[in-house]
């Protein structure tokens, strides 16, 4: 008999590629994110979001007797076995790398700055830098965070319980993430002040925590959303055999929807695109060219997967 050869999956093999190319680069931000808490974040006495923070707390709390790495580790193995059964496992496999580098990354990071003697980037001592200090970790967990996501991995903790919430119930992701975060900063504010005796130094790292969160969150957002934001028009014209043409040339999709009209009780077509800010000009030229009396209405859109837009992961 003759040798069985077996046809590769085209679809399996880009898939293979994509991750090949992916990976390499989440791990350098997850890395970056270690340092960021290391360097950033720890000598302003603030604390992350999420599991993360939960670990810099009772790092704080306990001198370092609870290291934050072995509180990542420790809360995440069963947060990633309970994801394995319902989530991709691709997905959860990657979140699984990725959460122990970023373990094994705090841990390394703490051994040499301790060793090597490492100063802080910053004065911390004064309080403008150390506010600045918190800021820069924020734009650079930002930042890595929202890269990891795009390229379709998750840095685990409270990211797979709201994921498998939202799953399985109605319950918002954000809500969830919003409310873990601000237990956490107001946590540490009692600790300080408890600590050091003054409140108004635990309303101080409180405070400067949540601001830190909130430049964390927006970094993540627009680097979720990127630049080049998505744009959804409605056109109602008389001329829509004439518009939509012009818009295909641009390789943009064009979805005509019929309808009618309330006060005219007239037939009307409605011409619904998907379109990249930087080509709206292009499209209102067209509308303009062909039908000055035309109806456009842009909406933002916060997110649009397919072809011609961000790949469906």
């Amino acid at each position: 008999m003759g040798k069985v050869f077996k046809i590769r999956d085209p679809k399996k093999t880009l898939s293979a590629r994509r991750e090949a190319r992916s990976l390499p680069l989440m791990i350098l931000m997850i890395l970056l994110e270690a340092v960021a808490i290391v360097l950033f974040y720890t000598p302003a006495n603030v604390v992350s979001g999420g599991v993360t923070g939960l670990g810099m707390l009772l790092g704080y709390a306990t001198g370092d007797l609870i290291p934050t790495w072995a509180v990542i580790v420790v809360v995440n193995v069963p947060l990633l076995v309970w994801a394995y059964r319902d989530l991709h496992r691709s997905f959860v496999l990657h979140t699984a790398l990725l959460t122990f580098l970023f373990s094994a990354g705090i841990a390394v990071m703490k051994i040499l700055v301790a060793e090597l003697h490492i100063p802080a980037p910053f004065d911390v001592e004064d309080t403008a830098w150390r506010f600045v200090s918190a800021m820069f970790g924020a734009m650079v967990m930002g930042f890595c965070g929202a890269m990891i996501v795009r390229l379709g991995g998750s840095t685990g903790g409270t990211d797979i319980v709201a994921l498998m919430l939202s799953r399985k119930t109605s319950f918002p992701m954000g809500s969830l993430a919003m409310c873990v975060n601000l237990v956490i900063a107001v946590s540490l504010g009692i600790l300080q002040a408890v600590q050091t005796g003054d409140f108004r130094v635990g309303v101080e790292g409180a405070a400067l925590s949540v601001i830190a969160l909130g430049v964390q969150s927006v970094v993540f957002n627009n680097m979720m959303l990127g630049m080049n934001r998505n744009k959804t028009l409605f056109i109602i014209s008389d001329k829509w055999n004439e518009i939509a043409p012009e818009v295909l040339k641009l390789h943009r999709g064009v979805t005509l929807i019929p309808c009618k009209g309330a006060f005219t009780n007239t037939d009307k077509t409605l011409v619904y695109i998907l379109a990249k800010t930087v080509e709206l000009t292009k499209i209102r030229r067209i509308v303009r060219e062909h039908d000055e009396h035309a109806i456009v209405s842009i909406v933002d859109t916060r997110e649009v997967l397919g072809k011609g837009f961000s790949p469906v992961n």
